[in-house]
């Protein structure tokens, strides 16, 4: 009983202890394509100035180089002192043209009721109705002024021109400065970038095609992007492109990437990474020969495995060839 017993738990043990495989696969070519880094610089996608429209002093400034500003935001105040007193004036002289209407209208509405009594001469009714109507008239002008010269100093208010980041601001509070000087410039990267790239990769950038961008300043971070536009003009010996990034790209104008455009397809096989072990600097993959499996030396393209965790061998494998795991 106790022979039995013992030659039962040894049989358990073999079967706990036995290796398990995974399934066996078969070795297929694959099609892949091959990417030329290409070094880039991330553009503007829009540009934008805010320009003075007076001759002023800058009375205000509210934003700094790198601030995010929204459409609509007053950025800076320029003031031009000499319309102040000319709206002053012009509302000095509304009033008076006002006070004077009243008073024109009080003695022509009792003129005209001693004309009908036949006690006021028509000609000297009908020179009362025309003063009335020149007074009227010079308060519609005097008022039409002064909403000019308002409009005018409403100028003195700079408005971001859109959604972007503030690149360079050009004056500082105090500064002089012309009608069409520039006081600040923006730029939106967010979403679209313009990429420039040298003249020579024109033919690998199309619209429609998907390129990857690398950020060597940012730790070599990955983002795939689209081109939605590439222009028709060189722009200093390179070409210019539209490229939108989803989730938008974080960037600073002027930085320098890395674009991966494709050069061609090639046919190449393909491993899994937990299929091929290394010893001693060799790198085997177990591979159907007969009736079992014995471990192949191969050759691989690289000695560390791709971003979804496949080695490419250039040789030692075929199409057609049965692999599994090593043990």
């Amino acid at each position: 009983m106790a022979a039995t017993r013992n030659i039962l738990l040894f049989a358990a043990f073999a079967v706990v202890a036995a290796p398990v495989f995974a399934e066996p696969v078969t070795v297929e070519e694959t099609v892949i394509v091959d990417y030329r880094p290409a070094v880039a610089r991330i553009e503007a996608g829009d540009t934008a100035t805010a320009r003075s429209r007076l001759q002023g002093v800058v009375s205000r400034l509210s934003i700094d180089e790198g601030d995010v500003v929204d459409a609509g935001t007053l950025v800076a105040v320029v003031t031009d002192s000499t319309i102040s007193p000319q709206i002053s004036a012009l509302s000095s002289r509304i009033e008076g043209l006002q006070a004077q209407i009243t008073q024109a209208t009080d003695d022509l509405a009792r003129n005209e009721a001693l004309f009908n009594q036949g006690f006021f001469p028509k000609a000297k009714l009908d020179e009362q109705r025309t003063g009335l109507d020149v007074l009227q008239r010079n308060l519609a002008s005097a008022q039409s002024e002064r909403n000019a010269l308002s409009a005018r100093q409403a100028e003195g208010r700079i408005l971001a021109p859109a959604d972007a980041t503030v690149t360079s601001v050009n004056v500082v509070e105090g500064s002089v400065v012309s009608p069409g000087e520039v006081i600040a410039t923006f730029a939106t990267v967010n979403g679209v970038v313009r990429l420039s790239l040298p003249e020579r990769h024109a033919a690998q950038i199309n619209e429609g095609e998907t390129v990857t961008l690398r950020l060597p300043t940012r730790g070599g971070d990955l983002r795939t992007a689209t081109i939605v536009k590439v222009y028709p003009e060189l722009r200093n010996g390179a070409i210019i492109a539209d490229a939108t990034v989803p989730g938008g790209l974080e960037a600073l104008v002027g930085e320098r990437v890395d674009v991966l455009a494709p050069v061609g397809e090639r046919r190449a096989i393909l491993v899994p990474k937990a299929y091929v072990s290394t010893r001693y600097g060799v790198d085997f993959v177990r591979v159907e020969v007969g009736d079992r499996f014995v471990e192949a030396p191969v050759a691989l393209a690289a000695p560390l495995a791709d971003t979804e965790g496949m080695y490419e061998v250039l040789s030692g494998l075929k199409p057609g060839d049965r692999i599994e795991k090593p043990e």
